[in-house]
């Protein structure tokens, strides 16, 4: 039928509830329906509606429920429908085309094709729909190609595919999306491209993705911009994950949760920083890759867990690093320190290891014993908590020279002779007797201080007492515990 006209507003313009063609079916190139067309359980070899108008606002303009079709579904170029569209439980055994069509139907669904089966390709490229366009429980046997399309549902869900399985890939480069997007427990067994893609809903989610199965890259890259919330909880991913160009806005609240996923690696370079928190927890990837520079002002970490940091990671230090784990607003959490040093140290870098340890350990005491400041102090600073017992010699040496320089200036009047028969008077010996408690060098037995050198002993044994004390316990492994 081309260039037909049939006019029955409101009612039915074509009715063949199933109907049986053998081979093909053409409704197209100026074909114009005013009225609901009905195909409901047809069984045809082909179909086409290219450029074909089907109007019935108010109601369906075409239904098709159940329809099966043995090789295509042509509705590109140009085929407009006014009105809901539906094509639930249908079975296309070739490639549903819907390249440069339009489907308005404002607050309802402009494409009803739950539980749709296609056997090769679904596109949908320079789609424009206006209401929700539904897929949930479709199965597509080739790739779902959504590059370029607008869809148009603002404040209410445009895109609803949940547990869609896509045994190829999902192409949405350029796609823009009024509404939210929905794809849990969907699974896409290549790569999922959201390059140049605009999802808009803010104060909700601007992509839910839940549970998601990809068995390829996830790619929201070069120019990818998301105004709500970006949710992947649960998703797995057997490739990396890659924001890198992206924008992700949500203020106040999510801009991307990340909760629980599972992939190769986590390439988390967006242009700018995020206007929102990232929620890690208890995400795991093999690479980690991220910029100081993009950081997110708040970031869920606990249970993050990564084999190594990629090599943009390389711009933070471990004094930057340290304040990215200091941005979880949840506080202390000693596996977030336990995770970097891990990290750290299969690269091989155990300085940096070291120095996220006693950063740990740092702020394990500051956390559950705030009053005990003074004490955290001098475990930093004397064996940094077991990590630096070196640090023990530096002030060994130094107090020895102080106190060698003090005690010399003190001999003949602050520091007498207390028994004829001991040795005589050595400044360095006398600093060793009065700093080390296991030392006898019978200095401290033969001269007696008095006046400021005998308060200058009594700050050397406390002193000496401090530095043993926490050398023995960093030596033991006291301190390194949790």
């Amino acid at each position: 039928m081309r260039a037909a006209h049939l006019a029955n507003a409101g009612g039915h313009a074509l009715r063949a509830d199933a109907l049986t063609v053998t081979e093909s079916m053409w409704c197209r190139d100026g074909f114009i329906a005013e009225g609901e067309v009905r195909l409901p359980s047809a069984q045809l070899g082909r179909l086409s509606f290219a450029g074909a108008r089907l109007s019935n606002p108010q109601g369906h303009a075409l239904t098709a429920d159940g329809l099966t079709i043995k090789h295509d579904l042509d509705c590109r170029n140009g085929f407009t429908v006014d009105g809901e569209t539906h094509l639930r439980g249908a079975t296309i055994g070739g490639t549903l085309d819907l390249t440069r069509a339009r489907l308005d139907a404002p607050g309802a669904v402009a494409l009803g094709a739950a539980r749709i089966t296609v056997g090769h390709d679904m596109f949908c490229r320079y789609l424009t729909a206006e209401g929700n366009v539904r897929l949930p429980g479709a199965r597509i046997g080739g790739r779902l190609d959504l590059n370029h399309a607008r869809l148009t549902n603002a404040s209410a869900t445009t895109l609803s595919a949940d547990r869609l399985t896509v045994d190829d890939g999902v192409m949405a480069e350029g796609l823009t999306a009024h509404g939210e997007v929905r794809l849990p427990n969907a699974h896409i067994g290549a790569v999922l491209v959201l390059a140049g893609t605009h999802l808009i809903n803010p104060g909700g989610q601007a992509l839910n993705a839940d549970g998601l199965v990809v068995d390829g890259d996830v790619h929201p890259t070069d120019g990818f911009t998301a105004e709500g919330e970006i949710r992947l909880a649960g998703a797995r991913i057997d490739g990396d994950l890659d924001l890198s160009d992206s924008t992700l806005t949500e203020p106040g609240r999510h801009a991307l949760n990340l909760k629980g996923v599972r992939a190769d690696a986590l390439i988390l370079l967006p242009r700018h920083r995020p206007d929102g928190s990232v929620d890690l927890t208890n995400t795991r990837v093999g690479i980690f890759d991220d910029d100081p520079t993009t950081w997110p002002a708040s970031i869920q970490l606990r249970g993050f867990t990564y084999d190594s940091l990629g090599p943009r990671s390389d711009k933070a230090d471990v004094a930057a690093r340290l304040r990215w784990l200091a941005r979880d607003p949840g506080g202390y959490a000693p596996q977030l320190y336990d995770q970097l040093a891990a990290a750290y140290r299969r690269a091989g870098d155990e300085q940096a290891a070291r120095q996220v340890a006693v950063a740990k350990q740092w702020r394990r005491r500051a956390t559950l014993n705030p009053a005990g400041k003074v004490a955290n102090w001098l475990l930093y600073l004397t064996v940094g908590y077991g990590y630096r017992t070196w640090l023990a010699a530096i002030w060994l040496a130094g107090l020895l020279a102080l106190g060698t320089w003090i005690f010399t200036g003190a001999h003949t009047h602050d520091l007498t002779r207390a028994d004829p028969r001991g040795p005589g008077f050595n400044a360095l010996g006398y600093t060793l007797d009065v700093l080390l408690p296991i030392a006898d060098l019978g200095q401290q037995k033969a001269w007696r201080a008095r006046d400021t050198a005998m308060y200058w002993s009594w700050a050397f044994i406390v002193a000496g007492w401090v530095l043993t004390t926490a050398v023995v316990a960093g030596l033991t492994g006291i301190l390194k515990r949790d």
